[in-house]
């Protein structure tokens, strides 16, 4: 099994997806499909660590070196869908996991990840939360496998981003 990389919408609870293009992207950002975006200094970039997650890239793109019309397509975030995500390492797939509280990886397009490595995290530092791991009963350990696949739920949204005590 491949490794995986972005995030994959799975559930949403009411209206489908719409795609937006109502914001820039930043100069020379690379941008690959379900890589988490956020909004630095009033563009889109590849998110990452403990970034606000405003959306997922919908195509692949690159933007110019002096961007000022391009308006990559996204997928906004909803506070009630499931995503499907890949860690940078195992998790445990038993009561532990769920409910608790990862920042992700990087923000290098297209190798954004669940960063398992960092620990649970509280606070403000806290991006996602894992809902269930190996959600393909794929089992096994290490890179690519079931372990290293969750469905997780985005907390740290425009919609969502406020100060988070432990």
């Amino acid at each position: 099994m491949a490794i995986i990389y972005g995030m994959t919408e799975i559930q949403t609870p009411a209206n489908p997806s719409n795609l937006r293009y109502d914001t820039l992207g930043k100069d020379s950002e690379v941008m690959a499909v379900g890589d988490p975006l956020t909004i630095a200094s009033g563009v889109l970039a590849v998110g990452g660590t403990t970034n606000t997650i405003v959306g997922i890239a919908a195509k692949a793109a690159t933007m110019p070196s002096t961007n000022d019309a391009t308006y990559p397509p996204y997928v906004p975030i909803s506070n009630d869908a499931i995503y499907f995500m890949g860690t940078n390492a195992d998790l445990t797939d038993n009561e532990t996991d769920g409910g608790t509280y990862y920042k992700l990886s990087t923000a290098t397009t297209a190798v954004v990840q669940v960063d398992v490595t960092s620990g649970v995290q509280t606070g403000a530092n806290r991006v996602v939360e894992i809902v269930k791991v190996d959600p393909f009963g794929i089992g096994g350990s290490g890179s690519g496998s079931g372990l290293r696949q969750c469905y997780v739920r985005v907390v740290k949204t425009p919609y969502t981003n406020v100060t988070i005590t432990a």
